[in-house]
């Protein structure tokens, strides 16, 4: 019994992960705040697992002084996406990073969660 993909899933999704991967070593520390949660998110929400780009978000967030220029926003979607979205172990540090910065600005499970 062969599961199936789209080709949304087995072609694009490869090619626009990579492309977003490439593009992001380019980005200023200004553009990964805005565009990374919205990648993670986007993401964790169609439950794709490209962990090449999850990884490359994760390292570049935990720069220090990234989390920290997080919009709430941000960093709440970027908690969900790595929560809720992709659990895998492999992320527990930044997950801890994450927690730390949440915990640090007194935002709710609901903020969260939104």
């Amino acid at each position: 019994n062969e599961v199936s993909t789209s080709i949304f899933e087995r072609d694009l999704i490869p090619i626009l992960a990579e492309m977003f991967i490439k593009k992001a070593a380019k980005l200023t520390e200004r553009q990964l705040v805005l565009d990374f949660p919205e990648v993670a998110r986007a993401f964790a929400k169609l439950q794709i697992h490209h962990r090449p780009l999850l990884k490359t978000i994760a390292a570049r967030c935990q720069k220090p002084g990234m989390l920290r220029q997080m919009t709430d926003w941000g960093l709440s979607a970027l908690m969900w996406s790595y929560t809720g979205g992709f659990p895998d172990a492999e992320f527990s540090e930044f997950r801890k990073s994450l927690r730390g910065e949440v915990a640090r600005r007194g935002l709710s499970e609901e903020r969260i969660a939104q």
